[in-house]
């Protein structure tokens, strides 16, 4: 299975069920280019700073901006 095109990959902080959450995220072409989550981080926090800890952690190590 052919993997779909993407593009713009960043890491940022998003409010999840669970709570805040760092989260990949891409642009997909099979999706008129619209923004989808790769993948999720391993901590839920109560508040955006301390999720914004392991964002800023994982884009460091993973090349990717931070927003």
């Amino acid at each position: 299975m052919l993997k779909p095109l993407s593009r713009n990959h960043r890491i940022s902080v998003q409010l999840l069920g669970s709570g805040f959450a760092a989260v990949h995220l891409a642009d997909y072409e099979d999706m008129g280019w619209d923004t989808d989550v790769v993948q999720t981080g391993i901590g839920r926090y109560e508040t955006r700073e301390e999720a914004e800890v392991e964002a800023e952690e994982w884009a460091l190590s993973e090349g990717m901006r931070y927003e």
